[in-house]
């Protein structure tokens, strides 16, 4: 039976729409909850504020960082392509709105804990990843979708990782450092997976003539070697060991998005961001794999990874997602391009402000938080009227 589209059907371009589809709310918000983390953040780190957080400073620089940005990201981005992959409805109106005051709720109580108990917040923030898991459970198993199942169980790791780090506050173990290293682990892993699925391509489907080159072996080893470091950090105690492991997974992810590369990719802003994004993070394991051994500072390889590769590709992909799902043509808007440049120069502001100390470090710090800031800001004031209206063409989502 052919499904015909009424013009009375569509939605009136007035509607409030930001609780259409699971990356409205979650985008826009994660983006403006990293601005004010990194306003928040940085007066701190200049002695002119006293944070009371849940956990210590940097530790809460850490979780909301990974726990709170990231995280809300990557779930604003799995309940919407989970209704693509099956064709089945995702959680929208009164579902998502209790799923993003959890984790509206988690982001005010870990800041400003408001005077509850240490395990009210935990609840509380722990309760987040759950929903998600139960917004796209439904869905993905009904669908028989196997391949994408699969993130229901690294969403469960990120929410050990995230137990793992309010045990600390609890009073339970000193594993707040281990739950910040495994969770960025976590995501990290997400971008690897998603990454080599849909960087080839939305490289080739602009470029006539572009096909992404592909190795079994990189394919298989991209993957197996992140999900392998995870567990080498956290059972391993000799350095060397995750070290090398971390060099070679780094020059295996570069070859990886080598197979991707046309030189015309830089008159794209919507793509090459996704390629500097993904040499960020083979740079960032190199990076780690140096640090292990004691030639770099370690934030040097965290700030390559999470800077530079979870900054430019949830810049990105928020970008790029939201405007295939309001129905507007796949052209980065001025201030979204913009932005993306200045966040990759922040990129080098933020690795020099680990390599250099005093009043040098301290001004490159400054720029790389000026350069964050004005990015997701840029986004934020860009794309407000676009997800929290229809879409264009009036269709739900």
């Amino acid at each position: 039976m052919i499904n015909i589209e009424r013009p009375e059907d569509r939605i009136p371009p007035d509607t409030f729409s930001l609780f259409a589809l699971g990356f409205r709310p979650f985008f826009l918000f994660s983006a403006i909850a990293s601005v004010i983390l990194i306003l928040l953040w940085l007066p701190y780190l200049y002695g002119h504020l006293t944070l009371a957080s849940h956990f210590n400073p940097l530790m809460w620089h850490a979780h909301e960082m990974v726990f709170g940005f990231t995280t809300g990201v990557i779930a604003g981005f799995l309940l919407t392509a989970a209704r693509n992959w099956t064709s089945m409805e995702t959680p929208s109106g009164t579902p998502l709105i209790v799923i993003f005051a959890i984790w509206l709720l988690g982001r005010v109580v870990v800041t400003a804990p408001l005077g509850l108990p240490a395990a009210a917040i935990a609840a509380i923030d722990l309760l987040f990843i759950p929903s998600v898991i139960l917004g796209l459970a439904g869905p993905l198993i009904k669908a028989r979708n196997i391949r994408n199942i699969a993130f229901l169980f690294i969403l469960l790791l990120l929410w050990f990782a995230n137990l793992l780090m309010h045990l600390e506050p609890l009073g339970i173990s000193n594993s707040a450092r281990a739950g910040t290293d495994m969770g960025l682990g976590v995501v990290i892993l997400v971008i690897v997976i998603m990454g080599g699925r849909v960087i080839p391509f939305f490289t080739r489907n602009p470029l006539p003539g572009m096909t992404p080159r592909k190795w079994g072996w990189v394919e298989f080893f991209s993957v197996f070697g992140t999900v392998a470091l995870l567990f080498l950090e956290l059972l391993v105690p000799l350095a060397v060991v995750p070290a090398i492991w971390s060099l070679v997974l780094g020059l295996v992810l570069l070859l990886r998005v080598s197979g991707w590369y046309d030189k015309r990719i830089w008159q794209h802003p919507i793509i090459w961001v996704l390629h500097v994004a993904y040499v960020s993070i083979a740079l960032g394991f190199v990076l780690k794999g140096i640090a292990l051994l004691g030639w770099v500072p370690a934030s040097t390889a965290v700030h390559m990874l999470a800077y530079g590769g979870i900054g430019l590709i949830t810049l990105g992909m928020m970008g790029r997602v939201s405007l295939g799902h309001t129905g507007r043509m796949l052209h980065l808007p001025p201030l979204t391009v913009l932005g993306i440049k200045i966040l990759a120069a922040g990129v080098l502001f933020r690795l020099g402000a680990t390599l250099f100390t005093g009043a040098l470090g301290s001004a490159l710090l400054g720029l790389a938080a000026l350069c964050w800031i004005l990015a997701f800001g840029a986004f934020a004031k860009e794309y407000l009227p676009y997800l929290i209206k229809p879409r264009i063409d009036g269709r739900p989502g």
